[in-house]
């Protein structure tokens, strides 16, 4: 790698004349399908553009029926079953914190 390449510098150089760019590009496609919650776009949380938030959760047959099988495991008492929902539901958390933490600009 070439020493004398300063790469923060030329990132923030970037930012500063493409960023707005890409900014607007993002928030443009995000308000044109802010009614969508695709499966396969990657994109499992949205705000509306009437400040609803909307959460996505995908899965397979066998992630469900685990997640029930932890959840009612736990339920029964299983130490297990207990940390693995709960595990779960801290990435959920974890998301909807994310989201709260990005609110849509009002107005």
């Amino acid at each position: 790698m070439d020493e004398g390449l300063d790469v923060e510098q030329q990132w923030e150089s970037f930012l500063t004349n493409e960023g707005w760019k890409i900014s607007k590009e993002i928030y443009s496609n995000l308000e044109a399908t802010a009614n969508l919650l695709d499966t396969d776009d990657g994109t499992h949380a949205k705000w509306s553009p009437n400040g609803v938030l909307g959460l996505l959760l995908v899965f397979d047959p066998d992630e469900a029926d685990c997640l029930l099988g932890a959840y009612f495991a736990g339920m029964e008492g299983s130490d297990l079953g207990q940390t693995s929902f709960g595990h779960w539901v801290s990435g959920l958390m974890g998301m909807l914190d994310a989201c709260l933490a990005d609110p849509p600009p009002e107005g």
